[in-house]
């Protein structure tokens, strides 16, 4: 049971890995949590606990959207390449949660660095 596991495990590497490589937008969130880990090092002291635990949350969210979206555009275009109505809603839906799970890592970063430099 747990070796049909572990032999699936290069399928995901590989999807992971064909993302970073070919996909421009999961590239971008890659690169803008590289900055944010950045920033958050050079302007803050070490993050607590719980502050580690909701930024990586947050982030990890935006990655899997992220690439949920990458796939399901990729699967419908090459299934129906011409225009459809429906399918832009659909693709739009999809980008819709990769910009929710966004604000949301907005929001713990504001909530972090209101927390740490307070008005």
């Amino acid at each position: 049971m747990i070796k049909k596991y572990i032999n699936r495990f290069p399928f995901a590497i590989s999807g992971i890995w064909h993302a970073l490589i070919n996909d421009f937008g999961f590239r971008t969130q890659v690169y803008l949590g590289i900055a944010i880990a950045f920033f958050i090092a050079y302007f803050f002291e070490p993050l607590s606990e719980f502050e580690f635990l909701f930024l990586s949350l947050a982030y990890v969210l935006v990655l899997i959207t992220e690439l949920q979206n990458s796939a399901l555009e990729s699967a419908i275009d090459s299934i129906y390449p011409e225009q459809n109505e429906g399918i832009k809603h659909s693709k739009d839906m999809a980008a819709g949660s990769v910009l929710i799970a966004g604000a949301f890592l907005f929001l713990v970063l504001a909530i972090i660095g209101y927390s740490r430099i307070g008005f």
